[in-house]
């Protein structure tokens, strides 16, 4: 299926959604990867079998979907240990601060909070404390620009973001220390 293909397809099945004919997405079985289908909304098309591996779903909505109901945090490799807790990546500016917004620094401190996470897993990124996969980080670290620093949080107060390429918010967390570009604690 090429891009014109698909394009034709999820304006149809926005039109079917809305009442205002068209016709659902029968994607059962359709070969996906790399299909950019950021923001698409996918809710009650039919997903069956089809192969998303490497497509662009962030902002995708799933909802009412086979893939509604995944544990995105599990699926980018996040996995909690029997305790609930889990440990994740925060980069950081050579000072400490977050990379897009600053305001906190992470090496003044062992622990970090914050009043509220967005809980909208439809939104990619938000209000937080904002974490990541070793690999998000490598990709979006500016070379000797960048600290990596090893947080440990709670499973069950973290937001994962559906089809997240890397990246979760928490509502708390712990530094753990500082790694190398390895993700090994130096």
């Amino acid at each position: 299926m090429n891009k014109k293909e698909l394009a034709v397809i999820l304006e149809e099945h926005g039109k079917w959604w809305k009442g205002d004919g068209g016709q659902r997405a029968d994607l059962q079985g359709a070969y996906l990867q790399g299909a950019d289908l950021q923001g698409a909304d996918l809710q009650s098309a039919y997903l069956q079998g089809a192969y998303l591996q490497g497509a662009y779903l962030q902002s995708a909505y799933l909802q009412e979907t086979i893939y509604g109901d995944i544990n995105w945090l599990a699926y980018i490799g996040i996995v909690p240990d029997k305790t609930g807790k889990a440990r994740a990546y925060k980069l950081v500016t050579k000072e400490g601060e977050g990379i897009y917004q600053g305001g906190i620094n992470y090496l003044e401190a062992l622990e970090f909070s914050v009043p509220e996470v967005d809980a909208d897993i439809n939104i990619k990124c938000s209000y937080g404390v904002n974490l990541a996969t070793l690999q998000w980080c490598i990709v979006n670290r500016q070379a000797n620009s960048n600290r990596l620093l090893l947080m440990e949080f709670d499973v069950k107060y973290a937001v994962c973001p559906i089809g997240s390429d890397g990246k979760f918010r928490v509502k708390k967390c712990t530094n753990v220390g500082e790694c190398d570009w390895d993700g090994n604690l130096i």
